[in-house]
C-alpha cells in the first residue's frame, strides 16, 4: 500500500493509494526527528532546533532518499505520472517514503519506525546540524538577489509582555510568503524563516531540475 500511487488506483479499482500511510508517516518523521535532535544537541534553542528539523525533513531531502533507496522502480503509478524518461516527480517519491515510514510504524511500532529514521536520516541529521551556524538571513539575501535581483522582505510582529516577549515574522519574496519563523527574539525568528524560505527555494529547485532531465 505504501507504494501505491492514487493515480494507480483510479485506474485500477479495488487498489488502496498511500495517502493515509503518508499522512501517518510524516508525523512519525517528524517526531522521530524532534526527539533525536532534543536530545543529540541539548546546546540548540529552539529555533535552531526548529531550523534543523526543517532542513532534515524538507521535501528535497525525502525525495533524494527515496532515489537512493530505489523506491521509484518500485512504485506503481498511472501513466500519467511518469514524465519523460520515465523520471518520477519528486514529490510522489518525497510521499512514498513518508507513507514507507507510515507502515513501519504500523507493522512494527514507534521503536522501529524511530529505528528506521534514524539509520536513513542520521548522517543528514549530522551534516546539517553543522549548518546550523549558518547565517540563513544573508544566504537567502544572496540568493534572493541573485535568482530575483530584489531582496527579501521581513513581516516582524510579536506578542506578550516585555520580559518574556515572543516574536512571529513571515519572509516573502516579490509578494510571495517563503518562511515563516517564531522565536523569544527578532534575529531568532527571522533566521527561522529565512531557512524555511531557503528549504522552499532549494525543493523547488530540486524538482524543476528533475523535470528538465
Amino acid at each position: 500500500m505504501a507504494l501505491t500511487h492514487s493515480s494507480w488506483c483510479a485506474e485500477n479499482k479495488g487498489s488502496i493509494s498511500n495517502e493515509r500511510l503518508e499522512f501517518l508517516g510524516d508525523a512519525v518523521l517528524g517526531m522521530a526527528v524532534t526527539r533525536h535532535i532534543y536530545d543529540r544537541y541539548p546546546e540548540l534553542s529552539e529555533g535552531k532546533l526548529s531550523q534543523l528539523r526543517a532542513l532534515v525533513v524538507s521535501s528535497s531531502s525525502l525525495s533524494q532518499l527515496a532515489e537512493e533507496l530505489g523506491v521509484g522502480p518500485c512504485l506503481l503509478l498511472g501513466k500519467g505520472q511518469i514524465i519523460s524518461d520515465e523520471v518520477i516527480p519528486p514529490s510522489i517519491l518525497e510521499d512514498a517514503m513518508e507513507a514507507i515510514i507510515g507502515a513501519v510504524f504500523l507493522d512494527g511500532g514507534w521503536e522501529a519506525s524511530d529505528e528506521l529514521v534514524l539509520r536513513l536520516l542520521g548522517e543528514r541529521i549530522e551534516e546539517n546540524s553543522k549548518r546550523n551556524n549558518e547565517d540563513f538571513k544573508s544566504r537567502l539575501q544572496a540568493l534572493a538577489g541573485q535568482r530575483f535581483s530584489t531582496a527579501p522582505e521581513y513581516e516582524i510582529n510579536s506578542e506578550g509582555p516585555a520580559h518574556e516577549k515572543r516574536f512571529f515574522v513571515d519572509v516573502s519574496i516579490n509578494d510571495r510568503t517563503l518562511g515563516h519563523g517564531e522565536g523569544r527574539s527578532k534575529k531568532e525568528a527571522m533566521q527561522l524563516a529565512a531557512a524555511q524560505a531557503l528549504v522552499r527555494l532549494m525543493d523547488e529547485e530540486h524538482r524543476n531540475s528533475d523535470m528538465m532531465r
